[in-house]
C-alpha cells in the first residue's frame, strides 16, 4: 500500500482486472508475470480517481532489443490477441528485451499460465454484469487500450521505456547543437562542423558525484557546448548502466518551481541512482533567481549524493572558487579550423589583421568571422561589433528583406525575454502570423509554446535595438536589478552608436549605475590605446572633443586647455552623480559641489589641479604655468590627454577607483558620530596624538590635555598645504586632525577611555588573546560581531544608498548570527582566536534593529567547527556572492576590531559589484 493524493492519508487500492477488457483495466491492478515479482501494473488513486500506468506489454513470440515487435508469421489479429501478450513491470520487461534468447516462448507462456491462474483465484469474489461478461471475451485490441489509457492517465516520464528516454535525450542534444549552428553555418557545411565538434578530444569537465560546478565564461565562449559534451558523455554511460538515470539538460529559465521539482518532473520521480544535471544559461534569469538555483543545487547534491550539477554562467554571477570552472580561450588555430569548416575555405591571407587572432579564441566569434568573410565585410572589427553584427549577417545570408514591423517585433520580443524570468509563450506574445514571421527570419525558435532566440547573442542584439527604438530606456535596464541580463545589449548599443550617441549612452549609464558603466567600458574599450608616451597634437585633441561632445557646448570655449579640462571633468562628474553620497569621499567637494579645476596643456600632456576650496563658476580655469605651487590647489597631477574613443571615461574610472581604495584603506568613509566605528576611530586618533612623544603609552586620555595638543596641531594644519605625522606603524594627516578636532568639540566629560577592555589575565604567554579569560573572550567576540554588523549597515546606508540590495550582505539584512569561538589551549603558534559564524536572514526583525548574535565557545579539537559548517553549508548565498557561512579571526586587543570586520564585509561586496578590482590587500 502507498499514500494517496497530496494531503491525504487514504491508501491506493489495488485490484485485479479481467484480461481483454478495457473497462476493467481502469481502477485495477495486475501483478508482474515474472515469478517472484509482485509489482503492481495498474493502480488507481481512490481520492482523485486518477490512474497511473506502470506496466509493459511484452509479445511472447518475437522481441528485439528495441522493444516488442510483431511476429511476421502471425496475422495482425493473432499478434493482438490476449493469448500472445504478457504483462510485466518495467524493469523485468527491459531485462528480457536485452537478452531475449534467455527467455524462450515456452517459459513466457508458463509465466502467463501462472499469471492467469493467480487472476482466476483473485476474481472469484468479483461480481460482474452480463454486459461485462460479454466484454470479457471480446477480442483484445491493444491499440484501443493504449489510446483509451492515454486519454485518462496523467503522463509521467516513467511511462516511457528506458530506451525511449535514452533516444529522446540523444535527439534533444543533437537538436540543441543544430539549433545553435543553424543561423551561423550553411546547411551543406553543418554536418562537417558537427562531426568536427564531436571529434574534439580536449579534456571533458569533471563534476564528482555530490558536487556542484559552474562553467564561467564570456558571451560566446563555448560554455553551453562544454556542458553539452559533459552531458552527452553521461548519456552514453547511461545507455549501458540501468542503475544510472538518463542525464538532464535544464534551461535555467524553465526552472520555475524549484530545482528539485524540475528534476522530479523530468525523471517522473526522485533520482534513484547516479544522475548528472546541466543548468544552462543562469544569465537568462535575474541574479537573485540565479543565486537561488545555485543554492538549491548545493542542497540537492547533499540530499541526493549520487547527483552532480553543472551550470553555465557569464562573469558577474559570483561563484565560490571551489565551484568555478573558467572557460579558457581557444587557441587561435582551433578557431581557424572551425571558421574554415563553416566557410568552406581558409580565411584569405590578405584579410588577416592583428585583431583576427583574438577573435578566433571563442567558437561564436570564429563562426562570426566566417560569416563576415562570406558576406564580404571588413574583418577589422572589435569583438563587440562582430557579435552585434551577427543578427544582420544572418538576415543578409538568407537573401530576403525583413520588414520594419518585423524588426520592431524582434526588439519587442527581446524586451519581453530580458525583462522577465519566465518563458515567453507564443500565444502571449502575438497572433500566429506574427510568430511565423519571426521564426522565418532564422533568428527566433518556437517549440510550439515558448519563443526564444536561436542564440543568446541575438536577444542581446535586439535588446540594443529596443534601446535605439525607444522601447526600453537606460534608467530601467541599467538599474542594479536588471543590468546583469541587459549588459551585452547595452555594450552592443554603445559600441554600434555614432560618437555623440556613445557619449550620451555612457553618460546615462554613469549617472544611473557607475558599476554598469565600468562593466561596459571593460567589455568594449581599448585600455591600451592611450598608453603611448607621446602626447597627441592640439589638432587631434580638438577634433576628438568636437566629434564626441554630446551637447556641442564645448566648442564655444576658445582655449583648448580649458576645453580639454571641461571634457575630462564631464566624465568624472557623471560618475560622481551616480555615486551619490560617496562622491564627496572620492573627489574634493565643498558645500556638496565639486571644486574648481585648473588645467595646463602642452604637447598633448596636461596638468590637472584640484582646488582646495574654490567653487565654480567657472568649472575650469587655465593655470599660469605647467606646474603651479601648492597653496590654493589641493592636489596636482600630470596626465597624457586621452584621445581614444572612451579615454576620458577610463581615466575617470581609474582615478575614482584608486581614491576609493585609499579611503577604504584608511577607513575614513563617513558614518554617524555615535557609531561604534566612529568611536573606534576617535580613540585611535586621540591615542596617537596624546601619546606622541610620550615615554610610555597611556590608555586613559585626559581630554583637556588632548584638546591643547590638537589645537597646536590644527595651527600647523591651517598654516600648511598638507601636514603629516608619522608614528609606529601609522600615519596621520591634516584631514584626520580636522576630523578629530570636530569630534572632540562634541565630547563631554574629562577623560576618554578605550572602547574595548584589556584582558583580565596576567601576561604569561606570547599572544594578546592569552590575556583574556574564556568568559571575556566570548563576551568580546559577541560584542565585536554585533557592532561590526551595525557598522557595516551604517557604511552601506551612508555611502552606498543607490546600490541598495545590490550589496551582497546588505541584501540579507536584517540577520541573526549564530557561531562558534575556538580558543586554543596550549598552542603558542596561534596568533588569533578563530570564529565561524552563520549569518541567517531574520524575517521577524527590521533592518535597523540591533542584530541577534549567539556565539558559544567550543573545544580546540576541530570537530565542532566541521559539524557546524556541514549543517549549514547548504545555506543560500546572497545575490552577489557573500557567503552566509564565514570563518573569521577574532582580533582581541586591537583598537578597531569592529571597524576591521565591517570594512571586510564591505570590501567583499564592492568586489562583487565590480567596484574594486584587486581587493585582497584591503581586507587586513
Amino acid at each position: 500500500m502507498t499514500k494517496g493524493s497530496a494531503g491525504s492519508d487514504k491508501p491506493i487500492e489495488h485490484r485485479v482486472p479481467t484480461p481483454g477488457t478495457v473497462r476493467q483495466l481502469y481502477g485495477t491492478a495486475f501483478a508482474c508475470a515474472k515469478p517472484g515479482c509482485r509489482a503492481d501494473l495498474y493502480t488507481v488513486n481512490t481520492d482523485t480517481g486518477q490512474h497511473v500506468l506502470n506496466s509493459h506489454v511484452a509479445h511472447i513470440h518475437a522481441r528485439s532489443e528495441g522493444g516488442p515487435r510483431w511476429n511476421p508469421a502471425m496475422s495482425e489479429a493473432d499478434n493482438r490477441d490476449v493469448g500472445n501478450l504478457l504483462l510485466l513491470c518495467f524493469p523485468h520487461a527491459w531485462e528480457i528485451d536485452q537478452v531475449p534468447d534467455e527467455y524462450p516462448a515456452e517459459m513466457l507462456r508458463a509465466w502467463k499460465r501462472d499469471q492467469l491462474a493467480d487472476f482466476e483465484r483473485a476474481q472469484r469474489n468479483w461480481q460482474i454484469s452480463d454486459e461485462e461478461a460479454r466484454e470479457a471475451v471480446a477480442p483484445f485490441d491493444l491499440g484501443a487500450v493504449v489510446e483509451r489509457i492515454s486519454a485518462v492517465v496523467p503522463f509521467n516520464p516513467r511511462m516511457r521505456s528506458r530506451i525511449e528516454t535514452w533516444q529522446l535525450a540523444i535527439r534533444r542534444g543533437h537538436a540543441m547543437r543544430v539549433s545553435r549552428l543553424t543561423p551561423l553555418v550553411p546547411a551543406e557545411r553543418r554536418p562537417a562542423v558537427l562531426a568536427w565538434m564531436a571529434a574534439r578530444e580536449d579534456p571533458l569537465v569533471e563534476v564528482p558525484a555530490g558536487q556542484v560546478r559552474v562553467l564561467v565564461g564570456r558571451l560566446g565562449a563555448g560554455k553551453s557546448e562544454q556542458a553539452l559534451r559533459w552531458w552527452g558523455q553521461a548519456v552514453q554511460v547511461a545507455a549501458n548502466s540501468p542503475d544510472t538515470e538518463i542525464p538532464l539538460l535544464l534551461p535555467a529559465r524553465h526552472i520555475t518551481a524549484g530545482l528539485e521539482s524540475a528534476i522530479a518532473s523530468e525523471l517522473g520521480g526522485d533520482p534513484s541512482g547516479r544522475c548528472q544535471v546541466v543548468i544552462d544559461d543562469l544569465d537568462s534569469v535575474p541574479l537573485r533567481d540565479a543565486a537561488r538555483l545555485l543554492a538549491e543545487a548545493r542542497q540537492l547534491v547533499h540530499t541526493w549524493p549520487a547527483v552532480s550539477v553543472l551550470a553555465t554562467a557569464r562573469p558577474g554571477i559570483l561563484v565560490p572558487e571551489e565551484e568555478k570552472i573558467l572557460v579558457e580561450p581557444w587557441p587561435a588555430q582551433r578557431g581557424a579550423e572551425l571558421a574554415k569548416l563553416a566557410l568552406g575555405d581558409d580565411i584569405p591571407w590578405q584579410l588577416w589583421n592583428t585583431e583576427i587572432a583574438g577573435l578566433l579564441t571563442s567558437p561564436l566569434t570564429a563562426l562570426g568571422l566566417a560569416m563576415r568573410v562570406h558576406a564580404g565585410r571588413d574583418l577589422k572589427v572589435s569583438r563587440a561589433q562582430l557579435l552585434a553584427d551577427l543578427a544582420t549577417m544572418v538576415i543578409d545570408s538568407q537573401s530576403h528583406e525583413v520588414a520594419d514591423g518585423t524588426w520592431q517585433d524582434l526588439a519587442r520580443l527581446a524586451v519581453r525575454i530580458l525583462g522577465q524570468s519566465q518563458p515567453v509563450t507564443a500565444t502571449s506574445f502575438g497572433p500566429l502570423p506574427l510568430v511565423r514571421r519571426l521564426t522565418t527570419t532564422g533568428l527566433v525558435v518556437g517549440d510550439g509554446t515558448e519563443l526564444t532566440f536561436a542564440l543568446p547573442v541575438f536577444e542581446q542584439y535586439f535588446g540594443s535595438e529596443a534601446l535605439r527604438m525607444g522601447l526600453a530606456d537606460v534608467e530601467t535596464i541599467a538599474a542594479a536589478s536588471s543590468f546583469p541580463r541587459w549588459r551585452y545589449a547595452l555594450a552592443f548599443a554603445v559600441s554600434t552608436a555614432i560618437d555623440q550617441d556613445q557619449e550620451r549612452l555612457v553618460g546615462g549609464l554613469a549617472r544611473v549605475n557607475p558599476a554598469a558603466a565600468f562593466w561596459v567600458l571593460d567589455e568594449i574599450a581599448d585600455g591600451s590605446a592611450d598608453r603611448t608616451h607621446d602626447g597627441p597634437s592640439d589638432e587631434a585633441i580638438a577634433a576628438l572633443i568636437g566629434s564626441r561632445d554630446p551637447t556641442g557646448e564645448l566648442t564655444d570655449e576658445p582655449d583648448l586647455a580649458i576645453r580639454a579640462g571641461q571634457w575630462l571633468r564631464g566624465a568624472e562628474q557623471a560618475l560622481l552623480t551616480g555615486l551619490g553620497p560617496l562622491a564627496e569621499s572620492l573627489a574634493r567637494h565643498r558645500d556638496g559641489r565639486l571644486v574648481q579645476w585648473g588645467t595646463w596643456l602642452q604637447n598633448g600632456h596636461m596638468t590637472l589641479a584640484r582646488s582646495r576650496d574654490q567653487l565654480p563658476p567657472p568649472d575650469v580655469i587655465k593655470l599660469s604655468k605647467i606646474w603651479p605651487s601648492l597653496g590654493r590647489w589641493h592636489r596636482i597631477e600630470g596626465i597624457r590627454f586621452p584621445t581614444s574613443d572612451f579615454g576620458r571615461w577610463l581615466r575617470a574610472q581609474k582615478a575614482l577607483q584608486e581614491q576609493l581604495q585609499t579611503v577604504i584603506r584608511r577607513r575614513t568613509l563617513p558614518v554617524p558620530r555615535t557609531s561604534r566605528l566612529a568611536r573606534e576611530r576617535l580613540y585611535l586618533l586621540a591615542e596617537f596624538v596624546y601619546n606622541s612623544g610620550a615615554a610610555r603609552r597611556r590608555r586613559t586620555i585626559d581630554l583637556a590635555e588632548l584638546r591643547d595638543t590638537v589645537a597646536a596641531w590644527m595651527d600647523r594644519v591651517n598654516r600648511s598645504v598638507r601636514s603629516t605625522w608619522q608614528g609606529t606603524g601609522r600615519s596621520v594627516d591634516s584631514d584626520d586632525i580636522r576630523w578629530l578636532a570636530a569630534q572632540l568639540a562634541m565630547e563631554d566629560g574629562d577623560t576618554l577611555l578605550p572602547i574595548w577592555p584589556e584582558g583580565d589575565q596576567p601576561e604569561t604567554g606570547r599572544w594578546i588573546w592569552q590575556t583574556y579569560s574564556r568568559e571575556l573572550t566570548l563576551t568580546q567576540a559577541t560584542d565585536i560581531v554585533r557592532e561590526a554588523l551595525i557598522g557595516y549597515r551604517q557604511l552601506a546606508e551612508t555611502s552606498f544608498p543607490a546600490f541598495g540590495d545590490a550589496l551582497g550582505l546588505y541584501s540579507m539584512l536584517p540577520v541573526r548570527v549564530e557561531g562558534l569561538v575556538r580558543r586554543p589551549v596550549n598552542d603558542e603558534n596561534a596568533s588569533m582566536i578563530e570564529m565561524i559564524v552563520s549569518l541567517n536572514p531574520d524575517r521577524d526583525a527590521q533592518r535597523s534593529d540591533v542584530p541577534s548574535v549567539d556565539l558559544r565557545l567550543v573545544p580546540d579539537d576541530g570537530d565542532a567547527f566541521w559539524t557546524f559548517s556541514q549543517q549549514r553549508r547548504t545555506a543560500a548565498r546572497t545575490t552577489f556572492g557573500q557567503s552566509p557561512l564565514q570563518n573569521l579571526d577574532l582580533p582581541l586587543g586591537h583598537t578597531c576590531p569592529a571597524t576591521s570586520l565591517a570594512y571586510r564585509w564591505l570590501v567583499q561586496d564592492l568586489a562583487g559589484v565590480g567596484w574594486i578590482k584587486d581587493h585582497h590587500g584591503l581586507l587586513d
